[in-house]
This record gives structure tokens, sequence and C-alpha cells, in this order.
């Protein structure tokens, strides 16, 4: 008799280890998902707040106006059409790989030969995290085009330029306030005639720079009778020989947005031989708004 029983409170002890071994298996994997889980959405809250341009570790925001005019091409065209997909800004201190928040989908066609003499286009108008920024990044389409005698030719641009066009800027964003930037881009520079492909090619050139530390300068072209001419190409040349220019309207007038510094501005016309002046030692300083720098063209 002692020997069945004992017999049957082993047998009896033995499920209940093999149950209870079970049980805390079940238990032990339990916690194990609840922590994968709990380590996943740590994992996707943290990325979506990298990624969102709104977000900052406080969670305050400023506001980024990004306006783009353009320097007129030397040679004879009737339009330059830049596709623009994106533009995108980069904080002081992420990765420079990474670290890329889109700020806007334009996703539009500009025709920036209309971008002169004062007139200029919105890229961006957002909110945006506050915080130190130290890059832009324009990513052009396709639909690239010059218009010269009224015939339509695609614009050629290298594949290093593709992945968009990078620009050095160092701006700060404030809680509640309005950053406005100024993108200028140089047709003169980036669009070229290859003679030997039969093509246009162009390598995008752009300058940015800070409204807060620019100004600008304006006048009137015309002829030894008074008449004002039209399509005067006017330009400013600073100390480091970087030059804005622009095309005067049928009013002959002309306006230059350009950075604070030191300027030479003249003026030069088809049909006519040289202009009566050139001004120099033209000091620009932020928010400055000169006028008066006039010119005659001498035939």
């Amino acid at each position: 008799m002692r020997m069945t029983y004992l017999h049957s409170y082993v047998n009896e002890r033995r499920r209940t280890i093999i149950l209870n071994s079970k049980n805390s298996n079940k238990r032990g994997i339990m916690r194990y998902l609840q922590s994968v889980v709990l380590l996943l959405i740590g994992f996707t809250f943290i990325v979506s707040c990298a990624d969102s341009p709104t977000d900052s570790s406080d969670g305050a925001t400023g506001q980024i106006l990004m306006q783009a005019f353009d320097a007129p091409l030397t040679m004879d065209a009737d339009h330059v059409y830049l596709d623009i997909e994106r533009v995108s800004v980069h904080k002081a201190g992420e990765d420079t790989t990474g670290g890329w928040m889109k700020i806007a989908e334009p996703d539009t066609t500009y025709d920036f030969l209309e971008l002169v003499n004062g007139a200029k286009t919105v890229l961006a108008d957002t909110t945006l995290a506050t915080g130190h920024y130290t890059q832009m990044r324009l990513l052009l389409g396709t639909d690239n085009s010059i218009v010269v005698d009224g015939v339509s030719h695609s614009l050629f641009v290298p594949s290093g330029t593709q992945t968009g066009v990078k620009l050095n800027l160092d701006f700060e964003i404030e809680p509640d306030e309005m950053t406005e930037i100024y993108v200028d881009f140089n047709a003169a520079k980036s669009i070229h005639y290859a003679r030997g492909r039969g093509d246009y090619i162009m390598r995008p050139t752009f300058r940015a720079f800070k409204r807060v530390v620019s100004g600008t300068i304006s006048g009137a072209v015309s002829d030894t009778a008074g008449s004002p001419v039209e399509n005067a190409a006017v330009h400013a040349v600073d100390a480091d020989d970087d030059t804005t220019s622009t095309l005067t309207d049928t009013l002959g007038s002309y306006m230059l947005i350009v950075p604070e510094g030191t300027y030479q501005v003249g003026a030069e016309a088809e049909n006519y031989a040289s202009s009566d002046t050139t001004y120099s030692g033209i000091e620009v300083e932020a928010m400055d708004e000169l006028s008066g720098y006039d010119f005659t063209m001498m035939e």
C-alpha cells in the first residue's frame, strides 16, 4: 500500500512541475513579446519625430518663407523653365547623409526669366522646428527647358545634380518668428550651349542668403533723349567678384536684390556703345533700399 501511495505521489508531483514549467514559459514568452511591442512603438515615435519638420525637442516651431528669383541670361532666350520637385533643409548636428527634412513639394515648372527686376516666386512657406540649420537642397525634375527664338530645347542636366542641388546657408528658426530666405538662380552661369552635342547643358547654380542681411539697389536706364531703354542689363559686382544682374522693364526701371556688401554697378544695352557712368563703392547694409542709380546709354 505504501509503495502504491508513494508512486501516486511522485507522479502527481511530476505533473505539477511540468504544468508549472509550461505556465512559466508562457508567462516568459508573453513578457518578451510585450517588451518587443513597446520597443517598436518607441522606435516608431522617435523616427516620426525626426522626419517631421514641425517637431522639435520642446515642440516649438517657427515659420520659413523661401523665395526665388533669377539673374538673366546673356544669350538671347525667351524662357528658361525649371522643374522644381522638392525643397529640403538640413539641421545642424544631424548626419550629413541623412537628417534631411522635406519642407515643400512644389512639383512646379517655373519660368525663371520672368523672375527678374525684383519679381520673386515662393518655393516654400511652412512651419519648421526651431533650431539651427546649415543646408538646403533643391531637387529638380526632368521637365527643364529653354526657349530660343520660339523653339523649345530640353536642358540636359548632368547626373551629379540629379540628386539635388545643395546650398550652404546658416540660418536660425526662432519660436513663432518668420525666417525669409532668397534663392538666386544664376541662369548665365548655369546654362551653356554645347556645340559638339548640339544641345543645351544646365549645371544649376544657385545662391542663397537671408532677407534680413540683404538690400536693394534701384534706378532707371534711358537714352540721350530721355526715353526709357527696355531690357538693358544692369550688373552689381561685389568685392569677391560675385555678380548680380537684372533687366530693365518697359519703363527702363530696374531693381537688384543683393546681400549686404560693397558694389560696383554698371549698365549695358544692345545697340548702345556704353553708359554715361559706372557707380563704385555703393555700400549696401541690411534692409537698405537704395535708389536713384540711373544710367544714360550712349550711342
